[in-house]
């Protein structure tokens, strides 16, 4: 079978190799769909300095399920989640599974292939059934799954004024989520550059996108002075902005990742005390929501198809990936689609 494999910088390897038997518990997994995450853009780029499977936003068909699994069978339609809780830890059975990232996941040592590859061995626990969408869809439903829990740590309430930097896949479903959950006045935040973006983000019921290129966020007259809730779905780096404008009793929640002394933040933490605000992180793992998440895009509450621009075949990766990279302007998901 093929699998691809990634090196920095921007560098592909499809291989020929030989999958391992699975174990009673594992279910053997036919890749029908798999997207490109922002994290496989960095490990792309600089992150993997040696060569490693890749992808995990995947979606597909039960080809093969271990003797003891269950939960699915052959032909059984599966969105995968990237990990789950312990089911037997102290903090699943404390009521915080959420607390808990040290379940069965498919990033497994000895595997030798993840979701961009024509199959994956995967624990059973994180295979979740699903029908009515294509599988194109459901390879959504993972970010999703991390825009949900992005929404819901910024604990949106009625009428709240919300701002969303950074409009790609996580941050455009965000918007539409915190519009749905009761948001007054929904703000975006992007580089200019990015119209498909700006366009969708309009599409999803923005009131206004802030073209950070033209104008700092600090300087922007928002209806109520500033904002009640604000998701970061950019760099850390945005974060002491993020808090400047918050109003009183604001919350920024954050997902955005970087390395090195990018990571590192300041802020004014006397304007944080007094304006009694709240930073939280979000981090979606172990990953959770994926029945609402497909109940939001059955739906329509969130449209799947609208955010994938790209679509590529495996043995067409590295032109796929690269092209997707290159293409800012019209650029929002890019999902490997199998035959």
């Amino acid at each position: 079978m093929k699998a691809a494999y990634v090196k920095a910088p921007f560098q592909f390897d499809l291989r020929e190799v030989d999958l391992r038997q699975i174990n009673a518990d594992e279910v053997l997994i036919k890749v029908k769909a798999c997207g490109v995450c922002g994290h496989d853009m960095i490990m792309a780029s600089y992150g993997a300095t040696e060569w490693q499977p890749f992808g995990h936003e995947i979606s597909g068909v039960v080809e093969k399920a271990g003797a003891v699994v269950k939960n699915v069978k052959p032909g059984d339609r599966v969105v995968l989640e990237s990990g789950t809780f312990d089911r037997y830890s102290d903090n699943s059975r404390n009521g915080r599974v959420d607390l808990d990232n040290k379940g069965p996941n498919f990033w497994l040592k000895d595997n030798d292939t993840m979701g961009f590859a024509e199959y994956i061995i995967v624990p059973n626990e994180v295979c979740v059934k699903f029908n009515g969408l294509s599988f194109k869809e459901t390879s959504i439903i993972e970010p999703l799954g991390v825009s949900l829990d992005l929404a819901t740590t910024a604990d949106i309430k009625l009428n709240d004024d919300v701002l969303v930097i950074g409009l790609g896949p996580i941050g455009l479903m965000a918007l539409r989520l915190a519009r749905a959950m009761g948001a007054r006045k929904v703000y975006g935040a992007e580089l200019s550059i990015a119209s498909a973006r700006i366009d969708l983000a309009m599409k999803f019921d923005a009131d206004e996108i802030i073209c950070t290129d033209k104008i700092r966020l600090e300087d922007y007259k928002f209806a109520r002075g500033g904002v009640d809730r604000v998701l970061v779905t950019a760099p850390p780096k945005t974060i002491p902005s993020a808090i400047s404008i918050c109003n009183v009793g604001g919350i920024v929640a954050f997902l955005g990742i970087d390395y090195g002394p990018e990571g590192n933040v300041t802020f004014d933490s006397n304007v944080f005390h007094t304006k009694k605000l709240q930073l939280r992180s979000s981090f979606a793992s172990p990953a959770l929501y994926f029945p609402r998440c497909i109940e939001l895009i059955k739906s329509g509450v969130i449209d799947a198809n609208a955010l994938i621009t790209h679509t590529f075949k495996l043995e067409d990766i590295a032109e796929g990936i690269t092209g997707f990279r290159d293409d800012r302007a019209k650029g929002i998901k890019a999902i490997m689609e199998a035959d």
